[in-house]
Protein backbone atom coordinates (compact mmCIF):
# COMPACT_ATOMS: atom_id res chain seq x y z
CA UNK A 1 0.00 0.00 0.00
CA UNK A 2 2.79 2.63 1.01
CA UNK A 3 4.56 1.46 -2.53
CA UNK A 4 1.52 2.68 -4.48
CA UNK A 5 0.74 5.86 -2.68
CA UNK A 6 4.30 6.53 -2.89
CA UNK A 7 4.14 5.85 -6.60
CA UNK A 8 0.91 8.47 -6.98
CA UNK A 9 2.70 11.04 -5.07
CA UNK A 10 5.96 10.82 -7.58
CA UNK A 11 3.38 10.91 -10.56
CA UNK A 12 2.20 14.23 -9.26
CA UNK A 13 5.09 15.88 -8.46
CA UNK A 14 6.32 14.69 -11.77
CA UNK A 15 2.62 16.56 -13.61
CA UNK A 16 3.66 19.78 -11.32
CA UNK A 17 7.07 19.85 -11.93
CA UNK A 18 7.33 18.55 -15.31
CA UNK A 19 5.08 20.29 -17.47
CA UNK A 20 4.40 23.81 -17.45
CA UNK A 21 0.33 22.84 -17.60
CA UNK A 22 1.41 21.66 -13.97
CA UNK A 23 3.84 24.17 -13.32
CA UNK A 24 0.95 26.82 -13.88
CA UNK A 25 -1.40 24.46 -11.70
CA UNK A 26 1.00 24.68 -9.03
CA UNK A 27 1.44 28.81 -8.82
CA UNK A 28 -2.53 29.37 -9.11
CA UNK A 29 -2.70 27.00 -5.88
CA UNK A 30 0.23 28.80 -4.31
CA UNK A 31 -1.20 32.18 -4.72
CA UNK A 32 -4.46 30.78 -3.13
CA UNK A 33 -2.99 29.17 -0.49
CA UNK A 34 -0.60 32.51 0.02
CA UNK A 35 -3.88 34.76 -0.21
CA UNK A 36 -5.73 32.36 2.47
CA UNK A 37 -2.99 32.69 4.64
CA UNK A 38 -3.18 36.56 4.62
CA UNK A 39 -6.99 36.73 4.91
CA UNK A 40 -7.35 38.39 8.58
CA UNK A 41 -9.51 35.68 9.92
CA UNK A 42 -7.07 33.38 9.58
CA UNK A 43 -4.50 35.32 11.21
CA UNK A 44 -7.46 35.97 14.15
CA UNK A 45 -7.88 32.08 14.34
CA UNK A 46 -3.79 31.22 14.01
CA UNK A 47 -2.87 33.48 16.93
CA UNK A 48 -5.49 32.15 19.21
CA UNK A 49 -4.19 28.76 18.65
CA UNK A 50 -0.88 29.97 19.28
CA UNK A 51 -1.84 31.47 22.30
CA UNK A 52 -3.99 28.46 23.77
CA UNK A 53 -0.78 26.35 23.20
CA UNK A 54 1.53 28.19 24.64
CA UNK A 55 -0.30 29.15 28.02
CA UNK A 56 -2.16 25.11 28.10
CA UNK A 57 0.96 22.87 27.00
CA UNK A 58 3.71 22.97 29.33
CA UNK A 59 6.25 20.96 26.61
CA UNK A 60 7.71 24.47 25.03
CA UNK A 61 10.37 24.91 27.97
CA UNK A 62 11.16 21.15 28.00
CA UNK A 63 11.43 21.43 24.22
CA UNK A 64 13.59 23.91 24.54
CA UNK A 65 15.69 22.33 26.77
CA UNK A 66 16.64 18.87 25.16
CA UNK A 67 17.20 20.95 22.06
CA UNK A 68 19.58 22.83 23.83
CA UNK A 69 21.42 19.31 25.27
CA UNK A 70 21.30 17.93 21.33
CA UNK A 71 22.73 20.90 20.15
CA UNK A 72 26.09 20.63 22.45
CA UNK A 73 25.78 17.00 22.29
CA UNK A 74 26.27 17.24 18.63
CA UNK A 75 28.69 20.35 18.51
CA UNK A 76 30.86 18.60 21.19
CA UNK A 77 30.60 15.16 18.89
CA UNK A 78 31.29 16.89 15.53
CA UNK A 79 34.62 18.50 17.02
CA UNK A 80 35.57 15.17 18.90
CA UNK A 81 35.31 13.92 15.17
CA UNK A 82 37.14 16.51 13.77
CA UNK A 83 40.06 16.47 15.90
CA UNK A 84 39.98 12.44 15.12
CA UNK A 85 40.41 13.88 11.25
CA UNK A 86 42.96 15.82 12.18
CA UNK A 87 45.18 13.87 14.05
CA UNK A 88 44.61 11.17 10.90
CA UNK A 89 45.50 13.44 8.45
CA UNK A 90 48.65 13.95 10.03
CA UNK A 91 49.66 10.48 10.95
CA UNK A 92 49.60 11.06 14.61
CA UNK A 93 49.40 7.75 17.11
CA UNK A 94 46.05 7.45 19.42
CA UNK A 95 46.88 7.24 22.90
CA UNK A 96 46.64 2.77 22.34
CA UNK A 97 49.91 3.72 20.56
CA UNK A 98 47.92 2.51 17.42
CA UNK A 99 48.32 4.73 14.06
CA UNK A 100 45.22 6.70 13.40
CA UNK A 101 46.30 7.18 9.70
CA UNK A 102 43.22 4.66 9.01
CA UNK A 103 46.01 2.64 7.15
CA UNK A 104 44.45 -0.91 7.94
CA UNK A 105 42.26 -3.33 5.88
CA UNK A 106 38.90 -1.76 7.28
CA UNK A 107 38.96 -5.31 9.18
CA UNK A 108 39.16 -5.74 13.14
CA UNK A 109 38.69 -9.83 13.30
CA UNK A 110 41.57 -12.30 12.51
CA UNK A 111 41.48 -16.06 11.75
CA UNK A 112 40.40 -18.16 8.84
CA UNK A 113 36.82 -17.93 7.15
Amino acid sequence: MYGKLLFVVGLGAGYLFGTSRGRKDFEKFKRSVSAAWLDPRVQKVAKQATTFAEENIPMGEKVTEAADAATKAARATVGTTASVAGSAATGSTSASGRSTSGGGTGSSTSGAA
